[in-house]
């Protein structure tokens, strides 16, 4: 019986080697992830430790995503280079959510922290808020920054380009408004562009009758 349970043994194929690459990959996805890590943390990115307060976890978000627009990476590096910067309280709220959604983008990472840290009622009045929001007396490029922050909170009423192009459009001063209106663009890049340009071609033309203006004091005097 032995004699037969070792011949069979040796006509058995050969154990197939172990899947090395697939570990070689791994590992090299680490020290990629590593080397990322060290240069975000070159930029000095916001730190954020949690608590009541929602707006410090506003401020932390648009910290870090100024940070986004000039240091590249993918929407699964954001999720893994904001969650460095957590600490604290935050850090361990992380470390739960984090374990049970794996492979997260940041849109739903967004979508989690604001749910956290960011009660609906102070949700509904940034909502509010973006509803009445108006140009009035701030130059386009406030009303912009305005707009976009805002934006953010109601993406029921920009979830298209042209929907985001009226909307940023309607609530124009009326001197720039008109000038916008008339053209008609359905690209929110190009209402925005358009509004600047109108803004710096009507400041340029009264330029010159503000500096008239002066001259005649300055003779009359």
């Amino acid at each position: 019986m032995a004699e037969t349970l070792r011949q069979q043994q040796q006509q058995l194929p050969p154990s197939p080697p172990l899947p090395v690459l697939p570990l070689i990959q791994a590992h090299q996805a680490d020290d990629r992830t590593i080397a990322l890590t060290k240069e975000f943390k070159k930029m000095k990115p916001p730190l954020f430790c949690g608590g009541v307060d929602p707006l410090k976890a506003e401020a932390w978000v648009l910290g870090i995503e100024k940070l986004f627009e000039v240091f590249l990476c993918t929407d699964a590096q954001k999720v893994q280079l904001a969650a460095f910067t957590l600490e604290g309280e935050a850090r361990r709220w992380w470390m739960l959510i984090g374990n049970k959604d794996e492979g997260i983008n940041w849109a739903q990472f967004l979508e989690v922290f604001y749910e956290k840290y960011f009660p609906q009622c102070i949700w509904d009045w940034k909502v509010f808020e973006f509803e009445r929001l108006k140009q009035g007396n701030h130059t386009v490029a406030e009303y912009e920054a305005q707009f976009t922050e805002l934006a953010k909170f109601a993406l029921h009423m920009v979830d298209t380009d042209y929907k985001k192009a009226r909307k940023f459009e309607g609530v124009l001063r009326g001197s720039i408004q008109e000038r916008v209106n008339v053209l008609k663009f359905s690209k929110y890049v190009d209402v925005l562009d358009r509004a600047l340009m109108s803004e710096s071609n009507m400041a340029s033309h009264n330029r010159p009758f503000e500096w008239k203006g002066k001259m005649q004091g300055s003779y009359s005097n």
